[in-house]
């Protein structure tokens, strides 16, 4: 998989008709931890990944990039797929299951290598994916979704495409699909950025993804 390149400045304009926005989330100790081998930040950055006309478009439509992403009046990021096996176009989603039995659900998450579990409290437990074996970086270990099981016995599972939700769906038949029905979906809109409106959209657009987001 072609590694992205960070930006050095985030308010740098970047030519949206040369390349891909590239969003990904990675959990890593915080500065200082004790206990590096634990990490307990989650970094949600954008970085850019240059393309040629000629390259096979990172959405995966199969077509050169010149006649598939590059003309089109809007700019759809892109999000890595799982196994480091090139990108999926970015659309945020969500799956409930209701009514789940937690207990017996918390203990088998809580079991599998795939899922690392980053907060379990009284009222909400949290894990990240990891897959197997985890894929880390120099920003971290790379997170391919969210799995939340909260007070109210609700199991919430977010991923940022269709490829991981795919994932997460499958890897959650296979340990507990005896405990779960059938989930409710919710699909979020994805972040676009008008090309002809790049030079302030690009610099909100990076500046807010840019930031830390930690969970303990």
């Amino acid at each position: 998989m072609q590694p992205p390149i960070l930006p050095k400045e985030l308010n740098y304009l970047i030519d949206p008709d040369g390349g891909f926005l590239c969003l990904s989330s990675h959990w890593r100790p915080k500065p200082g931890d004790p206990n590096p081998q634990r990490p307990g930040e989650k970094l949600s950055m954008s970085s850019y990944i240059p393309a040629a006309p000629a390259d096979a478009c990172l959405c995966g439509s199969g077509m050169p990039y010149g006649r598939c992403c590059r003309p089109k009046p809007d700019w759809q990021p892109v999000c890595p797929n799982p196994g480091g096996q090139g990108y999926s176009l970015v659309k945020p989603q969500s799956a409930a299951f209701h009514n789940v039995d937690d207990t017996a659900l918390r203990a088998r998450l809580s079991a599998d290598a795939r899922f690392h579990c980053v907060d379990d409290s009284r009222n909400n437990s949290f894990w990240i994916l990891w897959g197997d074996p985890p894929v880390e970086d120099e920003y971290g270990i790379l997170c391919l979704g969210d799995v939340e099981l909260k007070k109210d016995r609700t199991l919430l599972i977010g991923a940022m495409s269709d490829l991981r939700m795919q994932l997460l769906l499958s890897l959650l038949a296979e340990i507990a699909g005896d405990l779960l029905g059938s989930p409710k979906m919710q699909y979020d809109r994805a972040p676009v950025i008008r090309k002809q409106d790049r030079p302030s959209e690009s610099r909100r657009f990076f500046g807010r993804l840019g930031r830390k987001r930690q969970r303990r």
